[in-house]
Parts: C-alpha cells; sequence; structure tokens
C-alpha cells in the first residue's frame, strides 16, 4: 500500500516536472489539473464540439433545403469565390471553385471548342409555351415594280438572294420608254425653234433709244432700292431683338427704323419710276402682236416639255439620263428595274422573255431584320395580355437561343373551335435566323410571367462527370487555365441540358476536350 502511495507520488511529480518545463518554454503559467481531472475535461470538450458541428450542420442544411424550395426554376449560380474542398466519401465534389491549368504542350495538343452556355425556357416555362408561326413583317415587304410594259430581257431575283437598295433586278425592253424619249427630244427641237423666233421678233421690235434708256435706268435704280432695303430691314430686324434683351439701346432702335423707313419709300419711288417708264416704250403694234404670239408659244412648249420630262422619270428613267438625252442617238429601249429597299428576295414573279405589262409585278423585297411571329393564346388568358408587353420565343432549330420581342397585335376575332385568338408578337431577327414558316415555341411575360422564366442551356459535349458530381470547364483570360464548375442538371432537351445552378448564360465552357481536362484533372488529384 505504502509502495502503490509512493509510486503514484512519483509518478505526479514526474508530470508536475514535465508541465513545468513546457510552461516555462512557452512563458506560461498554468495550473496543473489531476490526470484523472484533465481526462474528464478533454473528453467533455470533444463530445460539446461533436455536438456543435453536427447542429450547425442541420441548420445549414435546413436553411438550404427552404431557400431551394424558395425559389425553384430560378437559376442559382454556384458560390465563385469558394475553392473546393477534398472530395466526398461518395467521390462527387462541393459546391465551389477550383481552376486546373494546363501546361503550353498540353494546350498545343489539345484541340478544344469553346462555346458559350446558351439559354432556354425552364422547367416551369415550358409548361405555360404555346406554338407560333414566323412569317414576314408585312410592313417591310416591297414589291419590285416594271414603270412600263414591255418584255423581260434579264432578271436577277434568285429566292432567298439579299439585295441592296437601288440594285438592279432585271431590265425590261419597253418600245413605250423609247417612243417618249423620242417625243421629247422632239419637243425639245420644237421649243428651241421656238425661243429664236422669239427674240428675233424682239429684235425686229419698234423701240424708241430714250425710252429704252429709261427703263434701263429705272430697273438698275429698282435693283439697287431693293438691295439697300433688303440691308435697312435686316438690320432693322436684328437691332429689335437685340433691344427686347437689353443688348442695344433705344437710341439704335429708332436710328435703325428711320433707316428701314426711308430704304422703303425709296424703293416704292423706284417701283413707280420703272413702271412709268415701261408705260413710256412705245412698241409697234403690229410687232407687238407677233411678239405675243411666239411668247407665248415659247410658254406652251416648256409646259409639254415638262409633262414629257416627268413621264420619263415615272416611267423609271434616271434624273441624270433625262438631263443628258439630247440627241436620238442616246434613246435607249431598255429600262433597268431597281431594288426599292435593301431585303431579300422572297418572290420571283417573272422571267426573262416573258412581257409584263405596266406596273407589272417582278419580285418581292422583304427587309427580314424584323419579323413576325403568329401565336395562339386561349381564351381564358386574353386578359392577362397587353399590346406592348414581352414575349419570349424558342426554337428547336436554334438551341440556347431566345429571341425576345414586344406583342403588337391582339386578333379581335376568336376561334370558335379552338378557342384562342391570333398574338402577333414583333420581334428582332439577327442573322435571319428564324426563316417564314417556321415553328417556335412562344411564352407571354403576362401569362404566368413564363416570358422570364429561363434557365442556363449547356451542351451535352460539355458534360463531365466527377465521382457522382456533374460538372463543365469554364475558360478563363488566360487560354491555359479552365474553372471547374460544378452543377445541376435538369431534364435533357435536344442534346443539352437546362442548368439549375452553378453556371450563367453567356459563360464560356469547353464541349470538344472537356474528357482530357476531366482526365487531367483526376491524375493531378490522384497524384495530390
Amino acid at each position: 500500500m505504502n509502495n502503490e502511495k509512493e509510486n503514484y507520488k512519483e509518478i505526479s511529480e514526474q508530470n508536475d516536472l514535465e508541465i513545468q518545463e513546457n510552461a516555462d518554454e512557452l512563458e506560461v503559467v498554468e495550473v496543473v489539473e489531476p490526470i484523472e481531472e484533465q481526462r474528464i475535461s478533454t473528453r467533455t470538450f470533444l463530445i460539446a464540439s461533436i455536438l456543435g458541428v453536427l447542429l450547425i450542420s442541420i441548420i445549414g442544411f435546413a436553411a438550404w433545403r427552404f431557400l431551394r424550395n424558395g425559389e425553384a426554376g430560378k437559376p442559382v449560380p454556384a458560390p465563385r469565390n469558394s475553392a473546393f474542398g477534398d472530395t466526398d466519401a461518395d467521390g462527387s465534389l462541393p459546391f465551389g471553385e477550383r481552376t486546373i491549368t494546363l501546361t503550353d504542350e498540353q494546350l498545343k495538343a489539345a484541340d478544344f471548342r469553346i462555346v458559350e452556355v446558351g439559354e432556354t425556357f425552364d422547367a416551369a416555362a415550358s409548361a405555360e409555351t404555346t406554338t407560333g408561326v414566323v412569317k414576314a413583317n408585312d410592313y417591310e415587304q416591297t414589291p419590285v415594280i416594271s414603270q412600263v410594259s414591255g418584255v423581260v430581257k434579264s432578271i436577277k431575283a434568285d429566292l432567298g438572294q439579299f439585295v441592296r437598295k437601288g440594285q438592279i433586278i432585271a431590265i425590261v425592253a419597253s418600245e413605250e420608254l423609247a417612243n417618249t424619249q423620242s417625243k421629247y427630244l422632239s419637243m425639245k427641237a420644237e421649243l428651241d425653234e421656238a425661243e429664236k423666233r422669239y427674240k428675233r421678233a424682239l429684235q425686229l421690235s419698234d423701240i424708241s433709244p430714250e425710252a429704252e434708256a429709261e427703263l434701263d435706268k429705272s430697273l438698275a435704280d429698282l435693283k439697287i432700292a431693293e438691295a439697300e432695303h433688303i440691308r435697312h430691314r435686316t438690320h432693322y430686324q436684328r437691332v429689335k431683338k437685340l433691344v427686347n434683351i437689353g443688348a442695344k439701346s433705344r437710341d439704335e432702335f429708332e436710328e435703325a427704323e428711320k433707316m428701314h423707313a426711308t430704304s422703303k419709300a425709296q424703293l416704292d419711288e423706284a417701283v413707280k419710276s420703272y413702271k412709268r417708264a415701261k408705260e413710256l416704250l412705245k412698241i409697234n403694234p403690229a410687232r407687238k402682236n407677233e411678239t405675243d404670239q411666239f411668247l407665248t408659244k415659247v410658254r406652251n412648249q416648256k409646259a409639254d416639255i415638262a409633262s414629257i420630262r416627268e413621264k420619263l422619270l415615272v416611267l423609271g428613267l434616271p434624273n441624270a439620263k433625262v438631263n443628258s438625252l439630247n440627241s436620238p442617238n442616246q434613246i435607249d429601249a431598255n429600262l433597268p428595274i431597281s431594288s426599292p429597299i435593301s431585303g431579300t428576295i422572297t418572290e420571283r414573279i417573272a422571267n426573262q422573255g416573258e412581257v409584263i405589262s405596266m406596273n407589272g409585278k417582278l419580285a418581292q423585297v422583304t427587309d427580314l431584320s424584323t419579323i413576325w411571329v403568329i401565336g395562339q393564346v386561349y381564351e381564358k388568358d386574353l386578359g392577362k395580355l397587353r399590346v406592348g408587353s414581352g414575349a419570349s420565343v424558342t426554337s428547336d432549330a436554334y438551341s440556347g437561343e431566345v429571341f425576345r420581342g414586344q406583342i403588337s397585335y391582339v386578333d379581335a376575332n376568336l376561334d370558335t373551335t379552338t378557342r384562342t385568338a391570333q398574338v402577333r408578337i414583333e420581334l428582332a431577327n439577327p442573322g435571319q435566323k428564324l426563316k417564314i414558316g417556321q415553328f417556335v415555341n412562344v411564352a407571354y411575360a403576362g401569362i404566368g410571367n413564363a416570358a422570364e422564366k429561363t434557365a442556363p442551356l449547356v451542351p451535352k459535349d460539355a458534360l463531365q462527370t466527377i465521382g457522382n458530381q456533374k460538372v463543365v470547364f469554364q475558360s478563363t483570360d488566360d487560354p491555359k487555365t479552365f474553372i471547374i464548375r460544378p452543377i445541376r442538371i435538369g431534364q435533357e432537351k435536344e442534346n443539352a441540358f437546362p442548368v439549375r445552378e452553378g453556371i450563367f448564360v453567356g459563360d464560356k465552357v469547353v464541349t470538344d476536350g472537356s474528357f482530357l481536362l476531366r482526365a487531367e484533372f483526376l491524375k493531378t488529384n490522384s497524384a495530390n
């Protein structure tokens, strides 16, 4: 019994010595508990720590479930600032960010294809979409018309061809056009002869030299008076405005007003003098009658030629060509027909060698930069739609792309069989992707806000699996570095998957070559 006490005392003293030595090294003085009490305290601390970790985990899981259920259908990206931890027990990767960097040799050997993450309707919106048909914008369709009757010598209007405004579409040979040009030249010749006769008649008129000199002088005085009056009137009006804003004095205004009145009086006197001089001009009555006849003929000829000239312009002859038409050798029966707008040939009616009447339609050009989608809306949902509200359109031909537009018209008539009304949506058509007659899916902002219920869409080739976790490899500004993005996906759509969380629309991910990145990651991870 005494030996056991001595052994216990020796052990206790030894423990006290070791603790004191450690305390001296750390420059900390601690109270040393007996060994049994120290073991109890350690066990209690471990149990409390484990319970605390479990409690925090349960609260975090409950909060995650609550947020997930409360925002169902909304794409929630994975946190972008947290790093990957170690793989879980089942081999899956937790949400977060981890990168993989290749060497120059690996990047050069790899044949990566990088695409942007697309966009599609999510599961909730898909249930609320209706069908629609793409139609040309009727307000942007313009026919190509021949203004003359004739024979189509050539036509360059292939269906689907893009043409620019003013581009030659066809050439029509027209006898009517040639005859009109010939008549125009004849009338120009007649006008030239009539003007010459009128000038000769004026020269033969018996005019008093004194009266003619007086008339010339009064006319010159009149022009000077008119110029002076215009100058003083302009000055008067300018000073008047400046006086109103306080930039000129009243005296300056009165002086300008006086000069204006004086110039007006001088102009009136010059007009009277000119009229008197004209009355004093003596012309032989017989000559005067002949002169008047020639003058009347000149005026009639000018009116007729102006009418013929306008007809040539209406027939489609360019203004420059009409102005330069001075010789019979310049008459051309071939009329080029140009496109009235820039757009796509959506209809071709005439062919080479066909006879076409005046105002006959050769083709049709349509501007397809904007198009219409004619959708169907059930009667029960009509009250939820408004002209100007938004709508989104998707097509199976362009997986991952959403076209957004606005409702421009709701049909006043209801189909009594289907109990639906037609709704017209106008939207931009970049690259003319949507084709006339194409079937599409339509979601309306007014019906369950389906137009905005979208999710990112990644190609099937971009998906890889690490453990039990679906991931994609996102490219960065550094071509050798890629971010591993764990994602949650929905049901497959046309070799692509909607993403519930983990990635954004517009992010760039690897498709071809993603398997090599996965293999490199697994190799690096297993090595670590």
